[in-house]
């Protein structure tokens, strides 16, 4: 691989979980820059996690009167060569004749080290100098580095935050003429020789505690390390299509997947992952990470589902590990929280139900028996748990979900309460297709697990089948033919009305309304006051006839209205056929107060989750892909498909001041429930959308992005997040590919991209084509698969 600035990039470095422990409360992430910057320079940069406003290291080279640090001098430009989680290489000329060969790795949390090898490739000897440049900009009150220190090594050092940086450059000597801070070392090359410089940086509370660091590092041998880091990055599979910006980005992908890891901690006995580890994370002024902002303080299933997927095949001990983290913290009844973090943190809501659905896609890449054994029956208690009481409030056997947050789509534009675009219904109230299809999936999940561990187990299946035939047909009466699309229902009536609005004043109301329904209705109450004013005691009183007729006053009172920033909203309990009057008292000169009833029929994306667990067939499945999923007024946008319907009126495509953007989860989900049920041309266009978004942000950004415009080129929302990568395993399961050991392979379909498509691991070659595979295993073995159907091919 030879990737230049022109290229997809992500190149970040930080420590390697699987290498030796991190440190969740001080994790030091760095950022490689090959080209830009002020000044311009190959600079490797961090700030500490927002300790300093920015630290560069960067090289310099001079010969006789010629100097240069920019790359854009340079007589070639750096490329780079490979990348893993804590290692990057590249190679550059400074000058011409002269190739630099340079090599960046991340030992632990606190150092980064590397090494220049200069290769002379001239005729003639070469007598040039390598310079280590380091450039602080320190928070107020900090020290910028100064010229170098003596005493047993010479080294630079500087102050910010809480932090003493120290660089050492090995056998270094004073800079001379530099404009920056800087070591140096005089190099003499004969024709066709090269020398190597080694240099590392630790920044601790103390120059002494840094300094000792970097003696540390430098003191031993790197070739065991370096060697070790090859062996892990050995176990990332290398996909091959006939798009090269394609295969920067899956492979990229692969990085920032396993990058994501820290721990473990006291808290959690398994590496867990955080959302997005670049340069201004990674710091607890704490020091134990209870204070860590939310993208780092806790593992939530929804990303889960899109991290584990990517990294089994290359890590299967840390995908297995966050499965083995829930059940750790499992409460005797089977709650598992929904964000178990390193330093104890919990959510105190019951988590989202993929477990059971994780722990069978990791068997899938393993097919490791025995940690199914392991997890099959806390994972079994766990969805146990959702069937009781406290969540399935009406007891149908379709549970409800508790907040927008816990459902992770917490700006649902139907229920979300701190928006003003949103309508503000209580989700309590109402059942959900995206929770039945996590279920019905769980079910059938644990059901596969129960036959494969057989025995015991086997008594399970019938009531979990009889379980999920249960979700199956409420989920069938979600259905609306008009609309070729699921929707939500009333916990009651399990039906989606239209929602209505009924009136609207300022201040106090009292409002006759005389309205009669075709269904009975909710009546929703929302006022809109001042964002930092204290929430004032809104009293509400409905009056109407019940469901069957009979007279009623709900009377509200103002505990039950929740308060989000001056927004104030509540849903009534009761169900009303006519509604007859509304009193709304306490509300503040000059705020407003709106009353209609709940909309069932807005669309959203998490509608289209029943397509992922395999719910719709025949007719109905088509309709859903054809008429509404494919639908580009609705849903088939150019990069993807959003947050919410784009004809619902909190669409838009930026997700600002509204609701939109391309989120890779439930694309994800979407993407496969197409692959897996017959529409891989689709789930191939979906990727294709998606890829387009990211390889623009790869490019213009060097990063992936949280989430995308789904209208025009943009990334949004934090870079390097967790699940805006790449989607590696929506991809091979698109293409039919999965390689379960150098022995084994499955495989089904035809690949429906326009090339041949190659998976390499551990040995094995895998070649998707028009009209088959070919298998190569490392014994030589070679198979010819013709047609498309699934099958198993073994060495």
């Amino acid at each position: 691989m030879r990737l230049t600035q022109a290229d997809p990039l992500s190149l970040r470095l930080a420590a390697d979980a699987r290498f030796g422990p991190t440190d969740y409360g001080d994790d030091q992430i760095w950022s490689l820059s090959l080209a830009g910057g002020d000044p311009p320079a190959l600079a490797l940069h961090t700030t500490y996690g927002l300790r300093a406003r920015d630290m560069r290291l960067c090289p310099a080279f001079a010969e006789g009167e010629a100097q240069v640090t920019d790359p854009e001098q340079f007589a070639a430009p750096p490329a780079v060569h490979h990348f893993t989680v804590n290692r990057l290489q590249f190679s550059f000329s400074p000058l011409p004749g002269l190739r630099v060969h340079a090599d960046y790795w991340a030992p632990d949390s606190h150092s980064v080290a590397g090494q220049f090898t200069v290769v002379n490739e001239s005729a003639n000897a070469r007598a040039c100098r390598l310079r280590l440049c380091a450039v602080l900009h320190p928070l107020e009150g900090g020290v910028v580095f100064g010229p170098p220190s003596s005493g047993a090594q010479l080294h630079l050092q500087a102050q910010t935050g809480n932090l003493s940086p120290v660089v050492v450059l090995e056998q270094g000597n004073v800079a001379d003429a530099s404009a920056w801070p800087a070591l140096a070392r005089s190099l003499d090359l004969a024709p066709g020789e090269s020398q190597t410089v080694r240099w590392a940086q630790a920044a601790r509370p103390t120059a002494q505690a840094g300094l000792d660091l970097c003696h540390e590092l430098l003191a031993r041998g790197w070739a065991a390390d370096l060697q070790k880091i090859k062996a892990l990055a050995a176990d990332v599979p290398e996909i091959e299509t006939g798009d090269p910006d394609w295969d920067a980005a899956f492979a990229l992908a692969y990085k920032v997947a396993l990058q994501s890891y820290v721990g473990p901690t006291t808290h959690l006995p398994y590496p867990s992952f955080i959302f997005t580890r670049n340069i201004n994370k990674g710091y607890s002024p704490r020091g134990d990470g209870a204070d860590h902002t939310w993208q780092w303080d806790g593992q939530v299933a929804t990303e889960a589902y899109v991290n584990l997927p990517q990294i089994a095949q290359a890590a299967p001990e840390l995908a297995k590990g966050i499965i083995r983290n829930y059940l750790a913290i499992q409460q005797p009844d089977g709650f598992i929280d929904w964000k178990p973090g390193l330093a104890g943190q919990r959510n105190r809501a019951l988590c989202i139900p993929l477990l059971a659905t994780l722990s069978w896609l990791i068997y899938e890449y393993t097919e490791d028996h025995d940690f199914i054994a392991e997890v099959y029956r806390g994972l079994k208690r766990f969805v146990e748990m959702w069937f009781t009481e406290r969540y399935d409030r009406d007891g149908d056997g379709l549970p409800e979900w508790s907040h927008t947050i816990q459902s992770a789509f917490d700006d649902c534009p139907s229920f979300v309460r701190w928006q003003r675009w949103g309508q503000a219904a209580d989700i309590t109230l109402a059942e959900a297709p995206d929770l039945a299809a996590y279920l019905y999936r769980e079910c059938n999940s644990l059901i596969r697990m129960a036959q494969l561990l057989g025995g015991e187990a086997e008594g399970d299946v019938p009531p979990l089948a009889a379980r999920a035939e249960m979700i199956r047909i409420a989920v069938d009466a979600m259905w609306r033919d008009d609309t070729a699309s699921y929707h939500y229902v009333d916990i009651e009536t399990h039906e989606s009305p239209v929602g209505v609005e009924l009136g609207r004043s300022e201040g106090d109301m009292a409002l006759p309304i005389g309205r009669r329904f075709a269904s009975p209705a909710r009546v929703l109450v929302r006022v809109f006051g001042e964002r930092d004013a204290p929430p004032p005691a809104v009293n509400i009183a409905i009056a109407g006839r019940g469901r069957r007729g009979r007279r009623r006053v709900e009377k509200i009172p103002s505990r039950r209205v929740t308060w989000y920033w001056g927004l104030g909203s509540v849903t009534s309990d009761k169900l009303y056929s006519e509604v007859e009057r509304v009193d709304v008292t306490g509300v503040p000169p000059g705020w407003q107060v709106w009353v209609g009833t709940v909309d069932y029929t807005r669309q959203d994306q998490t509608l289209l989750l029943p397509v992922w667990a395999g719910l719709p067939t025949g007719e109905r499945l088509e309709a859903l892909v054809r008429r509404t999923i494919t639908d580009p007024a609705r849903y088939w946008r150019p990069y993807g498909i959003p947050n919410c319907s784009a004809l619902d009126p909190a669409y838009k495509p930026d997700n600002r001041e509204g609701s939109g953007g391309v989120w890779l989860m439930w694309n994800t989900m979407i993407g496969e429930g197409l692959a897996d049920h017959g529409y891989p041309a689709e789930a191939a266009e979906l990727i294709r959308r998606m890829m387009a978004a990211m390889l623009h942000t790869l490019k213009t950004e060097k990063a992936f992005r949280e989430a995308y415009n789904c209208d025009v080129l943009e990334g949004l929302g934090e870079r390097d997040y967790l699940w805006g990568a790449a989607p590696v395993h929506l991809f091979l399961r698109t293409v039919g590919v999965r390689i379960v050991s150098p022995r084994k392979v499955w495989l089904w379909g035809r690949t429906p991209f326009p090339w041949p498509v190659t998976v390499r691991w551990r040995g094995v070659t895998v070649t998707k084509f028009d009209e088959g595979a070919r298998v190569r295993f490392p014994s030589g073995k070679e198979v010819i698969v013709p047609g498309d159907s699934e099958q198993m091919v073994e060495d």
